[in-house]
């Protein structure tokens, strides 16, 4: 386990060639970078857009999550293709 105290660590960490993930929990309101600027880069980069994340925040807000769900939704389409619901 990795613990990181903001984003601009947790992006060099993960982009670490001597370190696998293979989860990564984070928090959308983090000093330095925020999760959603650190989820946008993971997604742009081929090696890190393969890892899974669960994204917490104490905020409660829904569109928040909404937000992320889209991005989320929208990173798997680009990877496997159309979503059939």
């Amino acid at each position: 386990m990795t613990t990181v105290e903001d984003g601009k660590r947790a992006l060099a960490e993960l982009r670490d060639e001597n370190k696998e993930f293979d989860l990564v929990l984070l928090d959308l309101y983090m000093p330095e970078m925020d999760g959603f600027e650190l989820l946008s880069l993971m997604q742009d980069d081929e090696k890190l857009s393969l890892i899974p994340v669960v994204v917490m925040s104490a905020d409660g807000d829904k569109e928040i999550v909404a937000n992320c769900l889209s991005k989320y939704l929208l990173l798997i389409s680009s990877q496997y293709g159309e979503l059939h619901y």
